[in-house]
């Protein structure tokens, strides 16, 4: 089911009337800051204080939605969904005193490490769906996850239909937006390109940019090597047929072939079909 500015709106006043706090990520995140929908999202990503995650699941369930366990890997992450096929991917962090917030993981052993650390700053994000006002992360946070968690925009579940990664079309939705923001109009062109320089942003983009631009080039590098194997196979398929087209016309050139000729065409006329070569 693809979810709605609607449905992303109705989770968020849910949690809301509950006294729940909740941040938008990912794709909804985008779109809430640029003001408009740029594709459809198959669930909505939500960040949540941990303590809080027992009364919002509680709040969800009342409104339909069930544990999918799974998915559900506490304490990373919850996953709700409704008969619909909705789907809520809960993030639970915890806040530090200085405002960032602490994204864990409980590895193999049973210990917990630190997948991720949201900024102080960087669920201060205000965007728009559905014409609400919600919470979510910054522009230059999302950047920054998608670099610091190692997305793979060559992925095949993060590329489009027309062949762009999902990942590079958010950041540059984001930087046509908000990668310019701090420079204003008659400022001098060496003071423009002295901010975009110190731009935290523009710097995470292009961090991921480059990282897979590599990726790309090494991939084009192994098809080409690849393509190269396969030319060579097939120059050597084209000798081996060419030959045996020159030993079938040696054949058929031969006394024999044209002797043979009359009892062909009357084991086909009586339907024997012991002249046919046999197949193994």
């Amino acid at each position: 089911m693809t979810c709605t500015g609607q449905d992303v709106t109705r989770i968020i006043r849910l949690l809301d009337e509950r006294g729940v706090p909740a941040w938008l990520d990912g794709g909804w995140a985008v779109d809430a800051l640029l003001g408009r929908q740029t594709r459809a999202h198959e669930d909505v990503d939500v960040i949540l204080p941990f303590d809080d995650l027992h009364t919002a699941e509680s709040v969800l369930e009342a409104a339909g939605f069930a544990r999918n366990d799974c998915r559900t890997d506490l304490p990373n992450r919850l996953v709700l969904r409704n008969c619909d096929g909705l789907q809520i991917d809960i993030r639970p962090v915890t806040f530090r005193p200085d405002g960032s917030a602490v994204h864990i993981h409980a590895d193999r052993g049973g210990g917990l490490k630190c997948i991720y650390v949201y900024s102080s700053g960087g669920l201060s994000g205000i965007g728009k769906i559905d014409g609400r006002i919600v919470r979510c992360a910054t522009a230059a946070e999302q950047i920054r996850q998608k670099v610091e968690k190692q997305y793979s925009p060559w992925a095949k579940a993060r590329i489009r239909e027309h062949g762009v990664s999902v990942d590079l079309e958010d950041i540059c939705s984001l930087l046509q937006v908000f990668g310019l923001a701090e420079s204003t109009p008659g400022e001098p062109g060496t003071a423009v390109e002295a901010r975009l320089a110190d731009n935290s942003v523009v710097d995470a983009a292009w961090q991921f940019c480059r990282r897979h631009v590599t990726e790309l080039n090494a991939q084009h590098s192994r098809l080409s090597a690849e393509h190269a194997q396969l030319s060579a196979r097939h120059a050597v398929l084209k000798a081996e047929n060419s030959e045996l087209m020159a030993q079938i016309d040696a054949i058929r050139a031969s006394t024999s072939w044209h002797l043979t000729a009359p009892m062909r065409r009357t084991a086909r006329w009586l339907g024997m079909h012991w002249l046919k070569p046999r197949t193994q």
